[in-house]
């Protein structure tokens, strides 16, 4: 491994690898990927180091808007180089009013060697096709299973992100921002999900920027805020995730489909400035992430984690519509996440028991299976699927957003 300085004391990969936990994360994926992960020693070393590490380009480009200039106006220049292009930023003299955000946007205009837009294309197809599912995958496994571990969510406890009041509107925005990426075109030049992962990255590099001179963040324990190793973390979540939850609920997936949405979520990863080079292509790549990121990661829920999951739940009752739909949505999500997330994940987040319901979720399991395996036979299924499951999905966003626009700027709130 690398220097102890190199790696925050969160990463315990190492620690962990052998433990009755680790096998058991081991022989789950197997069964449901069919491929026994073990990741490569180099890429271990790679993601604990990339704790300790951030978006430098991003963090320039947020001083250079947003403390060297009146907030307003680097917002109006951010809004007219995502708008209009980078070529829009230069002067008639050459020069570019805002040069990090001009080198930042020229290099997100140039398409990478290995984007294939036809595999952006089935990526949509295949997210699609899973419909609402997708959706309860990544917010009531990925998320919410994922405050178990106190150090992911502490940029999110310092600013209140997933508290109280602001639980849901955060909620929403993610679910705004995943929408955009998983539009089909969404990524192309000055498209909406093109401009979002620009717009979170310039965000974050904010939020870090502040975390960072907090005087309670603790880099040995926790790494910087915001950094490298997290974003990479939930980039697999998106994808990996994703699809594991789906595939507990009976969808089915190619290898060529894994590889297309872990394509597609590599592009949105090099639009945010992450660290694309080190990202999974292949289903096998993928399986060994996922298992890295479980394996690497404390379960250590701490007060902020548990208020954060409570939160997390507790937003449900919050929705627009009757009472009746309130109590719904709120066990709904209360059932797929006793469904998704392991007892003993379930028990340290203090989760609200359902009673047995959990085991409704795993009742669809042969209807979808039958349903995902005569699409691939009969293609007007295959239309109807992605066209029924895209109206849910969009239907859960605007029910979120009840007509907001979302902004992706920071908040500029301390909890603490």
């Amino acid at each position: 491994m690398a220097p102890v300085a190199d790696i925050p004391a969160r990463f315990v990969y190492e620690q962990q690898k052998k433990t009755f936990r680790a096998r058991k994360i081991r022989a789950g994926f197997k069964l449901l990927f069919g491929h026994s992960p073990a990741p490569d020693e180099a890429l271990i070393r790679q993601f604990g180091a990339a704790y300790m590490q951030a978006d430098s380009i991003g963090d320039d480009v947020a001083e250079e808007l947003f403390v060297q200039r009146k907030p307003a106006q680097g917002m109006a220049l951010l809004n007219r180089g995502l708008q209009q292009g980078a070529a829009s930023l230069v002067a008639p003299d050459g020069t570019p009013e805002a040069p990090q955000l001009y080198q930042l946007l020229y290099r997100a205009e140039q398409k990478p060697e290995w984007l294939d837009d036809a595999r952006l294309e089935l990526a949509c197809k295949t997210i699609h096709r899973c419909g609402r599912h997708a959706m309860y995958a990544l917010g009531d496994l990925a998320l919410l299973g994922g405050y178990a571990n106190s150090d992911i969510a502490k940029p999110l406890a310092f600013t209140g992100a997933l508290n109280g009041n602001s639980s849901f509107d955060r909620v929403s925005e993610t679910t705004s921002f995943w929408f955009d990426v998983t539009t089909p075109g969404g990524l192309a030049l000055h498209g909406k999900g093109y401009n979002s992962a620009i717009r979170v990255r310039i965000m974050h590099a904010l939020v870090r920027r502040r975390l960072l001179q907090h005087p309670d963040w603790n880099s040995a324990e926790w790494g910087l805020p915001i950094n490298q190793g997290d974003a990479l973390a939930t980039n697999v979540a998106f994808s990996m995730l994703m699809i594991l939850g789906c595939k507990m609920l009976g969808w089915r997936f190619s290898d060529e489909e894994i590889e297309a949405v872990l394509h597609l979520w590599r592009y949105s990863g090099y639009l945010m400035g992450d660290k694309d080079q080190l990202l999974p292509q292949t289903k096998a790549e993928g399986v060994d992430w996922l298992y890295m990121v479980a394996v690497s990661a404390r379960i250590n829920p701490d007060h902020d984690s548990l208020e954060l999951a409570d939160s997390y739940l507790q937003a449900f009752r919050d929705v627009a519509g009757s009472a009746f739909y309130r109590f719904f949505v709120y066990w709904l999500h209360r059932i797929y996440s006793g469904f998704f997330i392991p007892a003993d994940i379930r028990k340290a987040l203090k989760l609200p028991s359902t009673y047995g319901l959990k085991l409704l979720p795993a009742l669809q399991a042969p209807v979808i299976f039958t349903l995902d395996t005569l699409s691939r036979r009969w293609l007007w299924l295959d239309r109807w699927l992605r066209r029924h499951g895209r109206a849910g999905q969009a239907y859960i966003v605007a029910s979120r957003l009840q007509g907001r626009e979302v902004d992706f700027q920071d908040k500029q709130t301390l909890t603490r």
